[in-house]
């Protein structure tokens, strides 16, 4: 296997890129989302997508797939047997399907020891102490994901409709979401029940600029979902845990919320999920090149 394909595909989208057998990467390409328990062919085609873009962003032929390893960290990879399904309908010669968390831990990390919380369309929280990794979180939209952005998101377009039956006082905020809909409540219903994360996610960045301006519903959301946020983060940090870094879409909207507790914590992450897929993959696959510039 001369090329290495490395996947970060979340519930947002899914990013690839090809490198050579020591890592160097040679093109990078992008396509939609890839959260492997939502949309399972959905997934299968998009992660296909964005490799051959990085293929045709390389220069190489779409047909070098078949003849590389990939390791592949996807967001769903942790439920079920959604992981042994995908791997069995991709193009790849050879393929590691990992947690889009775990990918995202080894970049922000790298050999550190931490905790990650990643904060995008889902959540999840991920550490590593002396070896051992644990995560709390990431069972999905339907039962989990708090404090992501598909439940702020989901929250926001509930309180909308509380505030148009006049059971909850109405803000700025749920005037804006009802605007969208046309003020028409059926109508936000009937997209609502049709709705996949991602879409309920793009509710989320609204939450954060009203509640910027001192929205009091926008608050109460984003206080809400700190509050499940910190819940997870006390669960899974080591008493010595001294790096936390934020991962994902809603990072830096969350980060000035956060109590002082975790707020000293934080530190940039040193590399994104996609440079710990590559990291994993030479590893994985190329294990003496890893030993070379280990």
């Amino acid at each position: 296997m001369d090329h290495i394909i490395a996947i970060d595909g979340g519930g947002t989208s899914c990013r690839a890129l090809v490198a050579d057998g020591r890592g160097a990467v040679l093109g990078r390409g992008r396509a939609g989302s890839a959260n492997i328990m939502t949309d399972l062919e959905g997934a299968r085609k998009n992660i296909a997508a964005a490799a051959e873009a990085a293929c045709v962003d390389a220069g190489l032929p779409a047909d070098v797939l078949s003849s590389s390893g990939a390791l592949l960290g996807l967001a769903g990879a942790n439920i079920g047997n959604y992981g042994e399904r995908i791997r069995a309908i991709l193009p790849f010669r050879r393929s590691i399907v990992e947690t889009d968390a775990l990918i995202a831990l080894n970049g922000a990390l790298g050999d550190h020891d931490g905790t990650v919380a990643i904060l995008g369309t889902g959540s999840i929280f991920m550490s590593r102490d002396r070896g051992t990794v644990r995560s709390v979180g990431g069972w999905g939209f339907m039962v989990g994901d708090l404090g992501s952005g598909a439940r702020v998101g989901r929250a926001l377009l509930q309180e909308a409709l509380l505030a148009h039956d006049g059971v909850h006082p109405g803000s700025g905020l749920t005037s804006e979401v009802l605007r969208r809909f046309e003020d028409d409540p059926q109508t936000l219903v009937e997209y609502a029940h049709t709705a996949k994360p991602g879409k309920f996610g793009t509710f989320a960045p609204l939450v954060f600029e009203y509640a910027d301006r001192g929205d009091p519903i926008g608050n109460a959301l984003i206080d809400g979902a700190v509050r499940s946020i910190e819940e997870a983060l006390t669960a899974i940090m080591s008493p010595a845990c001294d790096r936390l870094c934020l991962l994902g879409g809603l990072a830096k909207g969350y980060e000035p919320h956060l109590g002082p507790r975790f707020r000293r914590l934080i530190k940039a992450p040193l590399g994104d999920a996609l440079d710990g897929a590559l990291a994993l993959a030479v590893r994985r696959f190329h294990p003496e090149e890893a030993r070379r510039h280990g």
